[in-house]
């Protein structure tokens, strides 16, 4: 997200190394934000952070447009919420691969995590520091503590 606040891009930054730690072994590669996500011909977004399990699958040999991830995080910001908890959601379901989808608050310690399976996206909140989130496409999990360490959140 060009412009955002510090709590966002420290949230953003923490979240990928609390997660890229945990890869370490894994057939997976992270990628930052700068990579974008191809919902279809015509749209792509840029989440602060996807993986992929697997080899990386990219729309062409440019490999600016990612079409299998595995897992998909945004940090989310007052402005920004409805777009994260809403029309992304629905992009994000338009994606095969796509079988988590990490939501991260910027004002507070809170978390929604979605995972899917067919009969569609099951959320599960988290709000404390202590809170660690099994995120099960990832054979991984991730303490809340890890991501909001460094944040100086509001209040």
């Amino acid at each position: 997200m060009p412009d955002a606040k510090g709590p966002h891009n420290v949230i953003a930054a923490y979240a990928m190394i609390a997660i890229g730690n945990r890869l370490d072994r894994r057939n997976c590669i992270m990628f930052a934000s700068q990579m974008r996500v191809r919902i279809d011909s015509a749209k792509y977004v840029y989440p602060d952070l996807s993986v992929v399990c697997g080899r990386p699958r990219y729309e062409d040999a440019s490999q600016l447009g990612l079409l299998n991830p595995t897992l998909v995080v945004e940090v989310t910001s007052p402005s920004s919420m409805v777009t994260d908890h809403h029309d992304k959601l629905h992009m994000y379901g338009s994606v095969p691969s796509i079988q988590g989808y990490l939501i991260l608050d910027q004002e507070r310690i809170f978390a929604d995590w979605y995972t899917r399976d067919g009969a569609g996206w099951h959320l599960r909140q988290y709000s404390h520091s202590a809170d660690v989130i099994p995120l099960a496409p990832l054979d991984i999990e991730l303490p809340l503590a890890e991501v909001y360490s460094r944040v100086e959140l509001p209040g």
